[in-house]
């Protein structure tokens, strides 16, 4: 499935988790007139949430917007809104109740774009390097500057105050789909890995034949396998509407640190060639560290993940609900 690269087989998360929220939550007329190119591959899509004083607390946004007549004027500041350089919509998130309970102040605007009010202050660099069709596809993360913005007021997305569950329920989407790329990448690396030391031989023997070696094959192989069925499990509840926030944490932060252990185990069978570009694990190695932070940060998910564990023997007098015990009701 994948031949040259586990990076070919990466489905823009911008597009795909935002059309499925259009899916579940746009009006007939939003459908028809965002979704459909969207669809089509006419135009592209960004999300707009993120802030720098926020972070991973999406209830610290401090983007607001106010009804004016008939349209709602936006004001504030994104963060590393993926792939808002090469958007014809966004999809962005601001404050419009303040008085209202912590989670339901929230609203997320339909914008296209370009618009004045949306302006891009700079693409973000990182540590990922990208190459220029990359670029031209996936566009880069993008500083936002929201400058008495402008939308008609039908232009909310899901309904006033909905903007906070309808955005975790959509990265809930987004880390799914994450995890699909992961397992496709560390699979990728264990295959390089094997493919370097059936025909490698050091001292007269095989690198394959040295037991240490297949120890961390069988490291790898172990990893892969329990990711998978994580990933499985996290998709088995996403296709039946169930409850799936503690087993899509629990995975989001394994899947991430065991594509980071199976790429780093690959470069180090690889020697000073893994390490070089002449194949694609140095790469990967460097793009694979922002799975750790996208979508929320492994802290965050752990303390939440830890929390709902308390909740669950104080609640039952076991923790099992916490870690996967009702798979599959």
């Amino acid at each position: 499935v994948i031949s040259s690269s586990a990076s070919d087989l990466y489905i823009r998360q911008p597009d795909d988790a935002t059309m499925l929220t259009l899916i579940e939550h746009g009006t007939d007329d939003q459908k028809e007139k965002y979704l459909k190119p969207l669809l089509n591959g006419e135009k592209r899509i960004c999300y707009s949430m993120t802030e720098k004083a926020a972070g991973a607390d999406a209830t610290g946004m401090q983007t607001t917007a106010v009804l004016d007549g008939d349209e709602w004027v936006l004001n504030g500041e994104k963060w590393f809104s993926s792939s808002a350089s090469v958007a014809d919509i966004a999809l962005v998130m601001a404050k419009t109740d303040p008085d209202a309970p912590r989670h339901e102040r929230y609203s997320t605007f339909l914008v296209e774009l370009p618009n004045p009010g949306y302006q891009i202050l700079r693409n973000i660099e990182t540590m990922q390097p990208h190459t220029e069709l990359g670029l031209k596809l996936g566009g880069s993360h993008s500083e936002i500057r929201i400058d008495n913005l402008r939308v008609p007021r039908d232009s909310i997305l899901g309904g006033r105050g909905q903007g906070f569950n309808m955005g975790q329920h959509r990265l809930a989407y987004g880390r799914l789909r994450h995890g699909m790329h992961n397992v496709a990448m560390a699979q990728r690396a264990l295959d390089l890995a094997a493919a370097h030391v059936v025909k490698r031989e050091t001292f007269g023997e095989r690198l394959a034949d040295r037991q240490g070696v297949r120890w961390m094959l069988a490291d790898c192989a172990a990893e892969i396998y329990k990711a998978r069925l994580m990933l499985l499990h996290v998709a088995y509840k996403a296709e039946r509407g169930m409850d799936l926030r503690q087993e899509n944490g629990i995975a989001k932060v394994f899947l991430a640190n065991m594509v980071h252990q199976v790429v780093d185990t690959a470069l180090q069978l690889h020697g000073a060639l893994g390490y070089s570009h002449d194949t694609p694990l140095a790469r990967w190695y460097t793009g694979i560290r922002s799975q750790r932070l996208v979508d929320g940060p492994d802290e965050v998910h752990r303390w939440r993940t830890g929390a709902n564990v308390v909740r669950a023997f104080e609640k039952y007098g076991t923790t099992a609900s916490a870690c996967g015990g009702e798979l599959f009701d």
